[in-house]
């Protein structure tokens, strides 16, 4: 697929084009299901037992094993992966939630090294759950893809524009072949924001003007310590691999890591198009010794018919920590703060409605289309969108330059390099971005 191809699918929209996907009858669940034969179908998908396999047993991975098995009850886990050997120690406690349904084979479909993710594939697996250290996901995506399996996609999708023209091609792929491919940007699938955006779509606060939105947090996750406490004995890539959030070159900085989640709530209020420019700022007010990523961004985003949206994220202990959206129509707003949503017009909340996120929801709705014999697909046109969205803002934040849409999609600045990699792979951080000096790749 040419860069062109892709940059088409990439797509911006304009508000005449949202306001046409909004009447589209699938709006509550991200997209219409397109009918293919697949593995489900194929094979009696209403009560075929789908064996799951997990690349990556971190946090994220763990809570995917759980959340597809309750999702489903004929799911079992059926191998496992990651470049960590004390990782596999965490499959017991699925063993003991889940009796019976965790058939490793004794352990033998336990994977340990860099090629654990293409083991875990050609195990026999159905769905592979991909939910390693985020720089991986391309590579392991496309591979999936090419054996056939139907993917969970644990957010980010990728970290860089090389990154997501590729995750683009594979999904392209996964959809002409039958195969089923969801994200876990998991407030899409969170039924109390999920009937916020219905209500939108369907015209209950008018057309949208704007959108405010903020992602925030009291520190950085998995914070590393100072880099002078690594064990001689360690390599420098071991070291970013078990801290891999403190690197711009493994998780994307926070911006794609954890504030991705608000952006692409920002970006769905507004119609899930490529803004056509963006200037932004942000710092690293905390800084981690021997890190580069950020811990806060403050984002401006102008669209294609003038509209504006705006996005704050910060990562800093001690700091007021606001996550939600004022989504402004010219018939009222809706707002969602927290776990909690409104629609106001006339200065009267007119609807309101809680609800917590849809991490099992998620799930559901990926086993239930592949048990249908209908293939679901959140990358194409709105997930990778997001993600452009965020890579957009990171690169203006960086640069301290007005940055366009054009332009971020003609990036070339691949962070890092995974295929082949091992432990011994050397590794050294950039330096943290300086605004004003730091150039546009």
């Amino acid at each position: 697929m040419s860069d062109q191809d892709t940059s088409k699918i990439l797509s911006e929209i304009t508000r005449r084009d949202f306001t046409k996907k909004a009447s589209v009858g699938a709006a509550a669940v991200g997209m219409a299901p397109l009918l293919f034969p697949n593995v489900g179908a194929a094979e009696g998908g209403a009560k075929k037992k789908f064996k799951v396999g997990v690349v990556g047993l971190g946090g994220r991975g763990s809570g995917a094993v759980k959340d597809i098995l309750r999702a489903d009850p004929d799911t079992i886990l059926w191998a496992a992966g990651d470049i960590f050997e004390d990782r596999m120690k965490r499959i017991g406690s699925f063993e003991k939630q889940f009796s019976g349904r965790v058939d490793t084979d004794g352990g033998k479909r336990h994977f340990v090294g860099f090629d654990a993710y293409q083991k875990v594939i050609d195990s026999g697996v159905d769905i592979v759950l991909l939910t390693s250290t985020p720089a991986f996901r391309p590579l392991h995506f496309e591979a999936a893809v090419a054996a056939g399996k139907h993917v969970f996609l644990e957010k980010p999708i990728a970290l860089d524009i090389p990154g997501l023209k590729s995750v683009v091609e594979s999904a392209k792929k996964a959809q002409s072949n039958g195969l089923s491919v969801l994200t876990g940007l998991v407030w899409r699938y969170s039924p109390h924001l999920m009937e916020l955006h219905k209500r939108i779509q369907d015209g209950e606060i008018g057309d949208v003007l704007t959108a405010s939105s903020a992602y925030s947090g009291g520190g950085r996750p998995n914070k590393m310590p100072d880099i002078k406490y690594k064990p001689a004995s360690m390599s420098d890539m071991e070291w970013a691999q078990r801290y891999w959030q403190s690197y711009l070159e493994l998780g994307g900085d926070g911006i794609l890591e954890f504030m991705i989640h608000g952006i692409d709530r920002m970006s769905w209020a507004m119609g899930d198009g490529i803004p056509v420019k963006c200037y932004a700022n942000g710092a690293n007010i905390h800084p981690v010794k021997g890190a580069n990523s950020w811990d806060s961004f403050s984002l401006r985003y102008e669209y294609a018919d003038g509209r504006i949206a705006d996005f704050l994220g910060r990562q800093i202990p001690g700091t007021y920590s606001p996550s939600g959206d004022t989504i402004v129509g010219t018939k009222g707003q809706a707002l969602a703060k927290g776990h909690n949503m409104s629609i106001v017009r006339d200065g009267k909340t007119v609807w309101q409605k809680g609800g917590g996120l849809g991490y099992v929801n998620e799930h559901k709705i990926l086993t239930k289309h592949i048990r249908k014999g209908e293939v679901y697909n959140d990358v194409l046109d709105k997930m990778a969108n997001s993600h452009v969205v965020g890579i957009m803002g990171r690169t203006a934040a960086y640069t301290g330059k007005l940055i366009t849409g054009k332009q971020i999609m003609s990036s070339k600045d691949l962070l890092i390099e995974t295929k082949g990699m091992t432990f011994d792979t050397p590794f050294t951080a950039r330096p943290a971005a300086m605004p004003g000096k730091t150039k546009f790749v």
